[in-house]
Formats: C-alpha cells, sequence, structure tokens
C-alpha cells in the first residue's frame, strides 16, 4: 500500500519533493496545499487546496515545505488531524515554536521527522563513526565553510526572504543549517560560541556573511563561516585536524586524508552528493531527498523514529540562535 503525500507549500523545495516521491514506488503526492492555490512548477496536474482541513481525499502524512517561520504552523495543524510531519529543514526558527511542533506530534501520536539528510549523505555517516569509535583521535581543530553565493533575484522573488521574522535569518540558519547540523552531529554543542556578521553585497535586513568561533567542552576549537556573498558560490567543506592527522571533506566527499596507520575510507562515486547549492537554490538530483523520503516511510509502517528527529534537528536552530546571540 501507498503511502499518500501531501505537500505544504507550492515553491521550488515542494517541486523536488514531488520529484524525488515520483521515484518511489511505494509512495505518492495527492495534493498541494498553497494559501493562493499554486501548484510546484511541474505537477499542475495536483489538486490544490488552501488547508488541511479542506481535503477531502485519505492521505498520512504531509510535507512541510513553507517558509522557516511557518513551519510549526503546519506541523502542528497535521499532527491535530492524525497526519504524520516531514519537515524541511530548519526545523523552525524559534525554540518554543520547535517545542510545540515536537509536543503536539507526541500528543497526536504522529512521527515528526527533518529533512536533515547530509547526515546520510556519501561519506558523513563514515565519518560519523570514525568519530564515535574514537579512530580519528583527539580532534583539535575543525573549519566548517558554507561560502555560497545568491543573486538580488533569489532575495526579491518573496518578500520573505532575508528577514528575521519569517526567514528566520541569512545564511546561517538557511544555506547552512545542513552542515551546522553535520557540525553539531558529529561534535556536539559548543560550550560557548563568539560570532561576528554583517551585510556586505544584498539589500537585506539580515546577514549575507559571518563568521563564529566556538569552544567545546573537550578543549577542540571550531569555526564556522557561512555566507551568500561569496561569489561564484563553492562547495561546502569540513575540514578536520587531530593528533593523528587531517581530514577534507567537500560537499559530503572525502577529498583529501592523512591519518595515521588508516587507508581513506571514501565511497568516491556516491550519488548522494550532486547537490552543492553553492550557487542556486535550485535542486537537479533528488537522491538525498528519496533517502530520506523512504527512512520516513519505513518509519511510519515500523513505528521506530526517523533517522533525523524533531529533538534532534532542534539542535542545530538551538546553535543557530546562539551564533545570532553571541555577536560582538
Amino acid at each position: 500500500m501507498k503511502t499518500k503525500f501531501v505537500i505544504i507549500g507550492s515553491g521550488n523545495i515542494a517541486n523536488t519533493y514531488c520529484s524525488a516521491i515520483e521515484k518511489i514506488d511505494d509512495a505518492e503526492v495527492i495534493a498541494i496545499v498553497s494559501n493562493k492555490l499554486n501548484k510546484p512548477v511541474d505537477f499542475g496536474h495536483l489538486p490544490s487546496y488552501h488547508s488541511l482541513n479542506d481535503i477531502d481525499l485519505e492521505f498520512d502524512a504531509v510535507i512541510v515545505c513553507t517558509p522557516n517561520g511557518y513551519h510549526h504552523v503546519s506541523a502542528i495543524e497535521a499532527a491535530k488531524l492524525g497526519k504524520h510531519v516531514l519537515c524541511e529543514k530548519p526545523i523552525d526558527i524559534s525554540l518554543e515554536s520547535i517545542d510545540r511542533m515536537i509536543e503536539s506530534c507526541k500528543k497526536n501520536k504522529v512521527k515528526l521527522g527533518v529533512a536533515y539528510q547530509r547526515r546520510y549523505s556519501s561519506d558523513n555517516p563514515i565519518v560519523r563513526k570514525l568519530i564515535d569509535e574514537n579512530k580519528l583521535g583527539k580532534i583539535f581543530s575543525v573549519d566548517l565553510s558554507v561560502k555560497n553565493y545568491r543573486d538580488d533575484a533569489y532575495y526579491n522573488s518573496a518578500a520573505y526572504r532575508g528577514t528575521y521574522k519569517i526567514d528566520g535569518g541569512g545564511p546561517f540558519i538557511q544555506q547552512a543549517s545542513h552542515y551546522i547540523d553535520l557540525y553539531y552531529w558529529y561534535f556536539g554543542k559548543p560550550g560557548k560560541l563568539v560570532s561576528k556578521l554583517a551585510t556586505f553585497v544584498h539589500d537585506i535586513e539580515v546577514e549575507d556573511h559571518g563568521a563564529v568561533i566556538c569552544v567545546h567542552d573537550s578543549g577542540m576549537i571550531g569555526t564556522i563561516t557561512a555566507s551568500t556573498a561569496t561569489k561564484p558560490g563553492f562547495p561546502a567543506k569540513l575540514e578536520i585536524y587531530s593528533d593523528k592527522g587531517y581530514i577534507i571533506i567537500e560537499n559530503d566527499v572525502i577529498t583529501q586524508w592523512k591519518m595515521e596507520g588508516m587507508e581513506n575510507p571514501s565511497l568516491q562515486g556516491s550519488t548522494r552528493n550532486m547537490h552543492t547549492g553553492s550557487s542556486s537554490a535550485f535542486v537537479n538530483d533528488t537522491a538525498n531527498h528519496e533517502f530520506i523520503i523512504n527512512d520516513f516511510i519505513e518509519a511510519i509502517a515500523s513505528g521506530k523514529d526517523p533517522l533525523v528527529t524533531g529533538e534532534s534537528a532542534r539542535n542545530a536552530t538551538e546553535i543557530i540562535l546562539d551564533i545570532y546571540k553571541n555577536q560582538f
């Protein structure tokens, strides 16, 4: 039996989810929810409704593709209807809203998953396993760089883009959110951090470039740079340095490796690393999304937790909010 999804939202990312679900045999999209009754660009044949309450079709779950600050609204509405919730990243832009989402899904006994699929892309899970097994030695330095570029047309494409109220901020909560989640998944939350953010090339109220220094309880020092001002846009890069050597990961693939007594374990050639997002929000390759949707379907069927729960995804937003709060 197919899992029937309703997509809430009609923008570019909604189109990506519709395209991904087309490739999954045991899933289908049966409707779109849009305030203006819009539809994803390639899926005009789907029925569109103003709200979930208007839908007169049977469905099992929703995928929340609305702007960041509205995620909790759709998630809570779906949970009250007894529908499972898969939410696009970030889970939301305030801890209060996130906690309301988590509580509502628990209360109504539905699954809440979040699309932080980069955790399971290409070489990323291999690195997590090596860290968990302490095979990389004492890690003392980590540098994360998410240097994207977005042109003015991107920020002008919708009134909410580049705003604190709805987007929640600039590249740290938008473009870099996936990799800040990955940073958390590897190393946990920093004990303290300090940031410097600024707006250089766009006419927006939020930052378009910034840098962070993180200090962890282990003594590890991390840096995070995020930008939508760095032309032409570069693949995300994570550098890990330890007393045994170093690893450099670009777009989820280990591109440089020198660890004492260990060969490079990279799975070069994986198809789950195609979309860099460095210069465009448009996603051509849907393999990452297929992966996270298939896991969510399995969670519904088996009763287990999705790979990325609401509680786990909350941590990335907490780090990002700390970045915005602790500016000098």
